[in-house]
């Protein structure tokens, strides 16, 4: 009998939740397709997690922590941090997916989740610090400017294709794209 490996199956359930909640959201989410993606028990998921928000919450969480690692924020390059950012995106769709989900269901009634309020509180500190030491733009406050990047970044994931489409198609051009605005954006 193989030993038992509660961090595997925890791993496991994650991505499989991943999956489920890009696809489908909360609302639609079901824990016994996401246990069987998992290859357990409905039951183990609510004794690793409490609840299916409770899972989706661990999962965005993991999902910020992963794309922060990734993608660390620098300041002094917020051009490429936005293509870093845009790469990520265009190589991981469901992130995208799952962070529309987040903004559709989580509006209200629900607390923040921690990680991301930690994530970009650091980012916008350190985006005030480079604007205090003149190494970027003023025209916009730290958190605007947080905004600004991450949106441009986004432009292609969060379009609908009949507009996306009337851009550059390829990656690198799109990327350019993000970079160079983002490059306009920052100029001191």
């Amino acid at each position: 009998m193989a030993p038992r490996d509660p961090e595997a199956k925890r791993r496991a359930l994650l991505e499989a939740a991943l999956a489920e909640f890009a696809e489908h959201g909360i609302a639609g989410a079901r824990i016994d397709r996401l246990a069987g993606r998992a290859g357990c028990s409905a039951g183990l998921v609510y004794t690793y997690f409490g609840s299916k928000e409770e899972l989706f919450d661990a999962v965005f969480d993991e999902v910020v922590v992963r794309t922060t690692e990734q993608a660390p924020i620098t300041p002094d390059d917020l051009p490429e941090y936005a293509g870093a950012l845009f790469d990520g995106q265009t190589a991981h769709p469901e992130v995208m997916r799952l962070a529309t989900w987040h903004r559709l269901e989580q509006q209200g009634g629900r607390p923040a989740i921690e990680a991301v309020t930690r994530s970009n509180q650091a980012k916008i500190d350190a985006i005030r610090q480079a604007q205090e030491e003149g190494r970027l733009s003023t025209r916009f406050t730290a958190p605007e400017l947080l905004m600004l990047t991450i949106n441009t970044a986004s432009m292609w994931a969060l379009q609908n294709q009949e507009i996306s489409d009337l851009g550059p198609r390829d990656h690198a051009a799109r990327r350019a794209t993000v970079v160079e605005a983002v490059r306009r954006l920052v100029e001191p």
